[in-house]
Formats: structure tokens, C-alpha cells, sequence
């Protein structure tokens, strides 16, 4: 047996596609076409006990689809269930009026066919207008016991217009057989079930495919019922006969479409959505490729994911089996696992964390774990992990490490090269000149003074390469930033050209430092000579001290700042600025795109920076000027007090010319 509803793709344009019922059972189709058989026999014999036994059928159904839906009201998401549900109680109350009051039946003396006909057109009336809309509604919340006041008051309504006023149009006469209006109501109930089917096929996505299918089929045959009602003559005749085959037929599959599909196949009705919402995840799940593991407070893995089975190294079949840390971690990171538990328990946020994992055959993998606990009231019950490996991101990483270093190295042995060998070829030169004018007879003072220069140039060199590598000596004393900056800034004014105008503002009060003089004044005069370089002409240096407390949020903005007190010093130009290149260079040794031998001056500064635990950073875009800030930390106390002496302004010692 085949029915024909139409596709979702087409459906206005009348194309069809097959619905088969091989889905169904032997023995369900065995007993329905018993049953036909039988109630065909019955028909013969007593048309009216057929009649009966057909819509009895049909209002046990209706009020057993209300009964599922107010029971399982709670469970379901999809609206047209529960509009179905609430209708069919009416439904099948009208039914059963229009049973006991068909012809013959004896229960109203007083009642023709026509009633019967009447209940009949209301009750299909009331069914293809809730198949029209339910599809419409199914993406709204509807509440049950609103749509059954609805319906109740619809109920009320039909038999007031039956019963009580003679307002219901007339639709059988006896002699005559049926008139126009229940015809023509045959018709538009008719289409108006071909319209609901349009609509359930448009949002067919929201039902599953065999319950689908079979509320499509049940309104298939809900249509031909009607047009078969359409011509029969008497009420006994066997258009009716066949009308009433097919309203079996149409209730039988609705039927099983809401109640045996609910009570059978559950997640196929009432948990549609949580079962397709569960599928969508676990696909999710299953092509991530970070992997997802679930394990047990005994750290015992309980579940795995595709990427998380690749990246431990082991099955399905083991996780099932069962597999403990122990065998993943070694003693290391066992360790760091069981303290990460003991937080957990004790109800401490964990984070991220770096593991290396011994994979079942022998190879390592270095990942990074996070952690979601899982608790049952108080008790953990699970860990949630995710798992990311980055082996081959810390191999690149390594080896871009190791090119850094090695192309840093390269270049600073390379600048080192030629600025020590241009101060000795100095040095040997004065030497050449010192040794003629002794053979000479001729004064050697000057040529010795210009030697100690170019030895006093090398000395600085390297303190300079110290302050980078921040290794060396230095001594640590209070210093009252105002007055110090202020006398370096003095000392470095007369060395400024005079079209470039040097400022400073000092907040008052400002808190004092622990620094080593000499190293912060390398600080300030790397710093305004790189701004003085930088203006081309005429321009502006802006200095200014102030001091500022650093919170968590600012400090984590500030890779490498702890949050705590701190003196800013910021040094301002109007220069032709940086690129973004020059600017993520400017910390390197040797790195400059100025004339050569003057690499080192940056470099110096960070390390100088870095030594007495504070933090720069440059801020740059060219023809914008370029700013300098510098966080140095308020000195606490903690320092050794004779080491830390308070140092005032002195001025900076002379700096020597170059050749």
C-alpha cells in the first residue's frame, strides 16, 4: 500500500514523493486489514454498529492524543503537539456527540440527520483549522491550558448553535440529501487541509521523518474521507461507507504518529529537540580538534573524544578498559595533576597548565590542559579537560628561539666588532703618534689624554653591553626622582641643539626610587638622545615624573609589571616617529636604521630598566613623534639601608668627544 504527499522541495508545484508503510509491522498491517475485513461484514449487516465502531475508534484516539499531551506537557518544546492536543479533546468530544446522535441511534428523539451532518461539518471544521495552523506555531510557546480554554470556548460555542439556537446552517434534508453549504464546506475543509499539509512539509525539519510522514499521510486521507462525503445521497449509503474507511484510516495514523511514536520512540517525539541538540553537540565534539577528556576523582579517564584519543595515543577500547593518569604523566606531572585535584576539592580555581604525556607507543606529546570541575552539590564528581597539543607550536617555537638568538648574537658580536675595533684603531693610532713625538723630543700629553678617551669610550661600551645582559655590578641608593632627573636633564641641555626645546614637569611629592646613579643616567641619556636624533630641525623633548599605582587589570596589560607603586618617567618627541618594523626592533642590540655605532643605547636602557625591576615601553607612529615610558617601583623600605643612601641631584660626569 503506497500514499503520496508532497515534497518539501515542491510543494506548491504538485510534485509528490512516496510514502510506504513497510515501516509498519506484519502484524499491525495483519490486524488492520482484519479489521477492514470485519467492519466491512459489519457494515453489511448493521451499517449503523459500523458507523458506531468507527467513531468510537476515532474518539478514543482524539481524547488519548489530549490525555499524551497534557501528561507529557512538561516534556515537550514542540507547539504543534501540544495545539493538537488540546484540540482533539474537543474534536473527539463533538465526534462522540455526532455518534449518539446519528440516525437511528435513539439517544435524541428529537434530532434529524441533519444534526449529526451538522457535528460532522463542525468537528472537521475544528480539525482542519488546527492542522492549517499548528505548523504556523510550532517555533511559538504555547501554553496547554490556554489552547484548551481556547477550544473550550469554540465547544461551547458549536453546540449553543446546534443545540440551543438554530443558527448552524443546515446541512442534510431529508429526501433531498445534502445541501449546498455542506458541500461546499466539504471543499474548503478539503483545501484547507492541503494547506496545512504545505505547511507541515515547509517545516518538516522540525518533526521526525516517520512521524512526518504519518501526520502527511493522515491528512491525505482526511481530504479524500471529505470529498467522498461530498456525494453521498443517504446517510446509510456507501459513499459514507467509504468515507468512514478512510477517517479510520486517517485516525489509525495519527494514531501512530503522536501516541505509539511517544511511547515507543520517545526521543523521536517528545525529546526531538533534545535529541537533535544532543547530536549537533556530539558531532561538535566528535570533529574538534582539540581533544576532550572526562575523568573521574580517582583520575581515572572516563571519556575521550576522536582528537583526544589521537593525541594520548590510545583506543576507544582502552578508555572502556580503563586508563589512569599514572599512565600518561610521569612523576612530574603526576604531582602537578594530584595538587591541581587537591584545589579542585577544596573549591580553588584552576586554569591552564603545560603536561608532557607519555603516549602508549613510547612517544611524548607536550599539551596544554585546561580544566572545568564538575561538582554534585559540594562532592567533585568529574573533571572536564581539554587537551591541545602543542608539540609541534613548541618545536617551531623553540626553533625560532634558537634563529632569534643566534641572528641577536650575530649582530651584537658584529657591532661589538666595529665599535671596539674603531675606538682601538684610536687608540693605536695616538700610541704610533705618542712613541714619534718621544723619539722626537716633542710634548706627549695631548696624544695620552686622546688615548684615555678612546679607553674611557671602550669602558662605556662595555657597561653598556652589562646594563643589556643585565649582569655587572651596580649600587643601589635612594634617589629623589625630581632633582635627579632634573640635573641630568641639565647636564644634557647644553648638548641639544638650540632649535630643539627641552621641558619637563614634575609632579610634586613624588616618592622615592632605589636605582644606581650611573646606570640612570645612562637611562635618561640614551633616551633623550635617541629623541634629539629623532627630530630632524626644530622640535620638542617633553619630560615628565609622576607617580602611579598599578592594579591587576593595568599590570596585566604590561606584560612582565607586577602591581604595586610606581614612578613614571616619560620622555615625549616631536620627531619623524617609527614604523611598525623599527618598532618591534628598537629593544634589539645594534639595531638601528641611523649611522652606524649607535646600536647599543635601547638595548642598554631595557636592560637597565628590566635590572632594577621596572617596565618600559615606547609607543611610535611616524611623523607622530614617538613616547617613552618608563615604570620604575617605589622604593619600599626592604633595601639594605647603608647600601641605600639618599642621593640627590649631582651632575653627570663629562662625556667624552668622539673622533
Amino acid at each position: 500500500m503506497k500514499l503520496f504527499v508532497a515534497t518539501e522541495s515542491q510543494p506548491e508545484a504538485g510534485l509528490w514523493r512516496q510514502v510506504s508503510f513497510a515501516t509498519f509491522s506484519a502484524p499491525a498491517l495483519a490486524t488492520a486489514v482484519v479489521s477492514l475485513v470485519a467492519l466491512y461484514f459489519i457494515g453489511l449487516y448493521s451499517f449503523l454498529l459500523f458507523h458506531v465502531l468507527i467513531e468510537i475508534f476515532s474518539v478514543i484516539v482524539a481524547f488519548a492524543i489530549f490525555m499524551f499531551a497534557w501528561n507529557t506537557r512538561a516534556k515537550i518544546n514542540n507547539s504543534t503537539l501540544l495545539l493538537l492536543g488540546a484540540a482533539y479533546l474537543v474534536i473527539g468530544a463533538v465526534d462522540l456527540l455526532h455518534a449518539i446522535t446519528y440516525k437511528g441511534m435513539g439517544v435524541f428523539d428529537h434530532n434529524s440527520a441533519d444534526t449529526a451532518t451538522q457535528l460532522w461539518i463542525a468537528a472537521r471544521y475544528l480539525e482542519s483549522g488546527t492542522l492549517a495552523a499548528a505548523p504556523l506555531l510550532i517555533t511559538r510557546r504555547i501554553r496547554l491550558p490556554r489552547a484548551l480554554a481556547l477550544y473550550g470556548v469554540l465547544f461551547i460555542l458549536v453546540v449553543a448553535a446546534i443545540f440551543v439556537w438554530p443558527l448552524f446552517p443546515t446541512c442534510y434534508i431529508e429526501g433531498v440529501g445534502l445541501t449546498a453549504f455542506k458541500k461546499i464546506s466539504e471543499y474548503i475543509i478539503a483545501a484547507i487541509l492541503l494547506i496545512g499539509l504545505a505547511g507541515l512539509t515547509r517545516r518538516r525539519r522540525h518533526f521526525d521523518d516517520t512521524v512526518f510522514r504519518l501526520l502527511a499521510a493522515s491528512m491525505v486521507l482526511t481530504i479524500v474521507a471529505e470529498l467522498m462525503f461530498t456525494f453521498y445521497i443517504s446517510v446509510y449509503g456507501i459513499s459514507n461507507l467509504v468515507g468512514h474507511y478512510f477517517k479510520l484510516g486517517s485516525f489509525w495514523l495519527i494514531y501512530k504518529a503522536i501516541i505509539e511514536t511517544g511511547l515507543q520512540q520517545p526521543y523521536n517525539l517528545l525529546f526531538r529537540e533534545l535529541a537533535q541538540s544532543e547530536k549537533r553537540y556530539r558531532d561538535l565534539v566528535d570533529t574538534l580538534p582539540t581533544g576532550i577528556l572526562e575523568i573521574d576523582p580517582d583520575l581515572r579517564i572516563t571519556y575521550s573524544n576522536p582528537a583526544g584519543l589521537q593525541i594520548i595515543g590510545y583506543t576507544a577500547e582502552d578508555v572502556w578498559g580503563g586508563i589512569h593518569l599514572d599512565q600518561l604523566l610521569d612523576a612530574k606531572g603526576n604531582e602537578k595533576a594530584r595538587r591541581l585535584l587537591d584545589d579542585m576539592r577544596g573549591g580553588r580555581a584552576t586554569g591552564s597548565a603545560g603536561y608532557r604525556l607519555l603516549r602508549k607507543d613510547g612517544g611524548r606529546a607536550e599539551v596544554l590542559v585546561n580544566t572545568i570541575p564538575v561538582y554534585d552539590g559540594e562532592r567533585l564528581r568529574a573533571i572536564q579537560t581539554t587537551l591541545t597539543d602543542v608539540t609541534e607550536l613548541n618545536r617551531l617555537q623553540h626553533s625560532l628561539q634558537q634563529a632569534k638568538k643566534m641572528e641577536a648574537v650575530g649582530m651584537l658580536a658584529g657591532g661589538m666588532a666595529h665599535e671596539i675595533n674603531n675606538v682601538l684603531m684610536g687608540v693605536a693610532g695616538r700610541l704610533e703618534l705618542l712613541k714619534f713625538s718621544a723619539a722626537q723630543g716633542k710634548a706627549v700629553a695631548p696624544n695620552v689624554n686622546q688615548a684615555l678617551v678612546s679607553c674611557e669610550r671602550i669602558s662605556q661600551l662595555i657597561k653598556k653591553l652589562l646594563a643589556y645582559s643585565r649582569g655587572g655590578r651596580y649600587r643601589s641608593q635612594l634617589i629623589e626622582m625630581a632633582e635627579f632627573i632634573d640635573a641630568a636633564l641639565a647636564a644634557l641641555r647644553d648638548e641639544l641643539s638650540p632649535k630643539i626645546r627641552l621641558t619637563h614637569d614634575f609632579s610634586p611629592g613624588l616618592p622615592r626610587i632605589a636605582a644606581d646613579p650611573d646606570q640612570l643616567r645612562m637611562v635618561v641619556a640614551g633616551i633623550i638622545n635617541n629623541a634629539a636624533e629623532a627630530i630632524d630641525d626644530a622640535g620638542r623633548i617633553e619630560v615628565d615624573l609622576a607617580s602611579r599605582n598599578m592594579d591587576a587589570v593595568q599590570s596585566h596589560q604590561r606584560p612582565g609589571m607586577q602591581p604595586g607603586y610606581y614612578v613614571r618617567l616619560k620622555v615625549r618627541d616631536t620627531g619623524k616617529g617609527m614604523d611598525a618594523e623599527t618598532l618591534q626592533h628598537i629593544f634589539e642590540p645594534f639595531y638601528t636604521k641611523k649611522f652606524q655605532g649607535r646600536g647599543l643605547g635601547m638595548a642598554a636602557v631595557y636592560g637597565i630598566v628590566k635590572n632594577h625591576g621596572g617596565w618600559i615601553g615606547v609607543d611610535s607612529q611616524p611623523g607622530r613623534g614617538t613616547t617613552v615610558r618608563i615604570y620604575f617601583p617605589v622604593f619600599n623600605g626592604s633595601a639594605d639601608s647603608k647600601a641605600c643612601r639618599t642621593t640627590k641631584a649631582s651632575p653627570a660626569p663629562p662625556r667624552p668627544s668622539a673622533q
